[in-house]
């Protein structure tokens, strides 16, 4: 009878146990929905905002770059590097440069005005981009028309002039993945942020938006690069140096790849 009793007792202890475990463990799965409930919709939210797009330039700012000569880390930089963003047509189906390469091209400027360097033009919006930069009072231009991406931005350019350490133009959001393809090609660069075409604005849910997207974007396109790299970037010995100094007619006319 003792014994009967003394087995009860134990079976209703681990059954005490168990249920406890159980609540424990349903307590943490809570949490931890409400906690990642919470953190989507405030990311959701943050969308909207200019926060989310600050933080991802920032942390852009945080990332390594690859090994490069000792020459390029040691030599102060010797020449603007403007990429190209892309290209439009205007009222009369006449292409010109778009707001992305327009903002690049006016940021080049103030900084020519300020140092003045030789400036490289990189991408299929480099005649459009040396044409504006002649008409406000530049020279000592450098084009390379080949490229089609950011990954032959860097190598064309490396094999179009000798660089190792550059000022690299383009947007923050584009900035980390440009600055990690340059490194692999073995030029360093100094970073020149190009304004984009829309401003954030805390009084602006859609402008906020269009920055958001860009970020994510570049989140997408930086992860790329590192872990699949694309396939239709060409090697520096696909291309003549004569292609690299000739003007490309159909040119893309959307933002840079």
């Amino acid at each position: 009878m003792w014994s009967k009793r003394s087995w009860s007792k134990r079976l209703w202890r681990s059954y005490l146990r168990s249920a406890e475990r159980m609540m424990k463990l349903f307590r943490i799965i809570n949490a931890t929905f409400l906690l990642g409930s919470t953190a989507v919709i405030l990311v959701l939210i943050s969308l909207f905002t200019p926060l989310f797009s600050q933080a991802v330039v920032y942390l852009f700012t945080l990332l390594p770059l690859p090994n490069m000569p000792s020459t390029a880390m040691s030599t102060p930089p010797t020449a603007y590097v403007v990429l190209g963003g892309g290209l439009t047509n205007d009222h009369n189906n006449q292409i010109i440069l778009n707001s992305y390469s327009l903002n690049r091209a006016r940021t080049a400027a103030t900084a020519y005005h300020d140092l003045p360097l030789p400036i490289v033009l990189s991408g299929a919006e480099a005649p459009w981009l040396g044409q504006w930069l002649i008409e406000h009072g530049i020279d000592g231009l450098i084009s390379e028309n080949a490229s089609m991406n950011t990954c032959e931005n860097a190598r064309f350019t490396a094999k179009r002039t000798p660089l190792y350490h550059v000022y690299l133009i383009t947007d923050s959001y584009h900035m980390a993945r440009a600055r990690r393809q340059f490194a692999l090609n073995g030029i360093n660069s100094t970073p020149i942020n190009a304004p984009l075409p829309v401003r954030r604005d805390w009084m602006e849910p859609a402008k906020n938006l269009s920055h958001s997207r860009r970020a994510v974007y570049e989140i997408a396109a930086y992860l790329r690069d590192v872990i699949r790299p694309q396939t239709n970037c060409r090697q520096a010995k696909d291309v003549t140096s004569q292609q690299l100094l000739t003007p490309r007619g159909n040119a893309a006319k959307t933002a840079d790849d």
